[in-house]
């Protein structure tokens, strides 16, 4: 690559400086219009590729920089290198006689017009769609925040208003109460001010006629007289003490005896209640293009669940060594299959490796241990079933065999599933509950009457389950409200382990029935799959590997399988 493309190559080395207007691309050269003219006349030139040097200088440096001749040998590259994946010149091969080298005009020959090239400028426009869909999401989501702001304010202020109005009401009614007290005291006490006024008259009288017979009357006059005024004397004596008897003459106050919830206010409450960041599982799909045309061209041979076919991959053995009662079971990224030992206070976890041998146990207890999720390729989440120590989900290391989380629930957990870093779990007479396994926060999806061993599927935006109360499989939407109910103890008798394909096809053991069963998107229509002919005598728990279209059956003992979906 010439050092300054600005200038012509061919007229620099003739010591002539010219403006470069167009670039060469087999040669690596900028071109004044005089030798681009030369160029495409000359034999060995004239076929090659000329763009407008403006063009060339918008291609990214990381490409102008790439090199198209020998490093090792000043020859350009002629040859390629399969196995290393490396352009190199005729004097390379020597170093490369074991290798598949084919020429580097085949592997880049119509390269802009290959699956590769058109695969990655579609999923760069999907990319550049995608970031949009965020971006229009996360304003959307920044404007709901605010208009929550606002809503949240209002109500905030609203109930200080109806708190304030609240108390102004008690106010005025102890105020009321106040003042009807303090009349009825003073009423009382002004009616004893007033009838001890008409002694004070009476005895005022007396002292004023004592006196004058004092000073005037004779001893006969005084010795009748006093006698009248001894009968007075004695009555107000009589009336004063019974003033003091019928406490007429206690002292009156007015006392304020607060209501103890007063002090429960101020010594409790210590806030105006909280706000919390509630978080929704994202709607948000990303679009590429070769998973839209991937779809309609499954679509097209999976309209109907009589194409859905099970081949047997491998039995595995479980008798005794691994457990008694499997109620939940699931594939590891690797490949490791796991099985839940639902035992009262003693569940286990058993791991069998893709060989069928026992990889370890690791016991569970007090939870005893129903049905399994994988999370991540490090951790599960177990729900703890019948268990009356602990009710709840254990969040298993299965790296380091540990428990490194346990999530309470408010009542008995059965089945669980996970998807987009939530997990969703039947919990029994409340419903369906999810946990974020970000930071493990809960919320409640929507209230059923679910019954123990009840077990849930997710799929897009509906959420399937079965109900060993009602013998029925429910889909619905996340709000609860149902799509379709299947319900038919012909078909399938005490319906438990539930799994959900990528065309929304239902598959359900069948406990009591004995049997698989497949149910259509719309819930219209079923099939059985698989039955005791098949070896299930006890089948309870069911898990699919859509990815890999595998589904792992287990029965509570014995035996479980590992069956290929086909679409024929």
């Amino acid at each position: 690559m010439a050092a300054n493309t600005g200038i012509c190559g061919i007229c620099s080395l003739r010591q002539i400086t010219q403006t470069s207007n167009h670039w060469c691309q087999q040669c690596e050269e900028p071109l004044c219009d005089e030798c681009r003219d030369n160029h495409k006349l000359l034999k060995v030139t004239r076929s090659h590729d000329l763009i407008p040097i403006s063009d060339y200088k918008s291609i990214p440096s990381f490409i102008t920089d790439i090199q198209q001749s020998c490093i090792y040998h000043n020859e350009q590259y002629q040859q390629y290198c399969v196995e290393h994946a490396l352009p190199i010149c005729f004097k390379c091969i020597n170093d490369h006689r074991k290798c598949n080298v084919t020429t580097l005009e085949q592997v880049t020959n119509n390269v802009k017009t290959s699956e590769k090239f058109l695969d990655l400028e579609s999923r760069l426009d999907d990319l550049s769609q995608n970031i949009d869909i965020i971006k229009k999401d996360r304003n959307y989501n920044v404007t709901n925040i605010e208009q929550m702001k606002t809503k949240l304010g209002k109500a905030i202020r609203q109930k200080r208003a109806e708190i304030n109005k609240h108390l102004d009401n008690l106010e005025k009614i102890i105020v009321k109460d106040l003042e009807e007290k303090e009349c009825q005291s003073k009423e009382r006490i002004k009616k004893v001010i007033s009838l001890v006024k008409e002694k004070e008259t009476i005895i005022s009288q007396c002292q004023t006629d004592f006196l004058s017979i004092k000073q005037y009357a004779s001893n006969l006059q005084t010795f009748f007289g006093i006698t009248e005024i001894e009968v007075k004397v004695y009555e107000n004596e009589q009336y004063l003490h019974s003033l003091g008897e019928d406490k007429s003459l206690e002292q009156v106050e007015l006392v304020w005896k607060e209501d103890p919830a007063i002090h429960c206010i101020l010594s409790s409450l210590r806030n105006f209640g909280s706000i919390e960041l509630k978080t929704q599982t994202s709607n948000i799909e990303f679009t590429r293009a070769k998973d839209k045309q991937a779809q309609l061209q499954v679509v097209k041979t999976e309209e109907t669940i009589d194409n859905v076919k099970m081949v047997l991959q491998r039995e595995i053995s479980t008798i005794t060594t691994y457990g008694s009662d499997i109620r939940g079971c699931c594939l590891s990224e690797e490949g490791d299959m796991l099985f839940t030992d639902n035992q009262l206070e003693n569940g286990c976890l058993t791991v069998i490796a893709t060989d069928n041998k026992l990889k370890y146990k690791m016991p569970l207890g007090p939870s005893c241990g129903f049905d399994i999720t994988c999370i991540d390729g490090k951790r599960v989440a177990i729900t703890t079933g019948g268990s009356e120590v602990k009710i709840g989900i254990d969040i298993i290391d299965v790296k380091k065999r540990s428990k490194i989380k346990f999530i309470e629930l408010p009542s008995r957990t059965w089945g669980i599933t996970g998807g987009h870093n939530s997990l969703i779990v039947c919990v029994e007479g409340r419903g369906i509950y999810k946990i974020n396994t970000l930071d493990y926060t809960t919320s409640h999806v929507f209230s059923c009457d679910l019954s123990f061993y009840s077990y849930v599927a997710v799929y897009t935006d509906k959420i399937y389950y079965t109900n060993n109360k009602d013998k029925s499989v429910v889909c619905c939407d996340c709000n609860g409200s149902r799509g379709w109910t299947f319900k038919d103890n012909m078909v399938l008798n005490e319906p438990g382990g539930i799994a959900v394909d990528n065309n929304g096809n239902v598959y359900v053991v069948g406990e009591k029935s004995l049997n698989v069963v497949i149910i259509s998107s719309d819930g219209k229509h079923h099939k059985q799959l698989l039955s005791e002919d098949d070896g299930l005598f006890t089948p309870s728990a069911i898990f699919l590997d859509k990815e890999n279209k595998k589904l792992l059956l287990a029965n509570t003992s014995d035996t479980a399988f590992v069956y290929n979906i086909s679409y024929e």
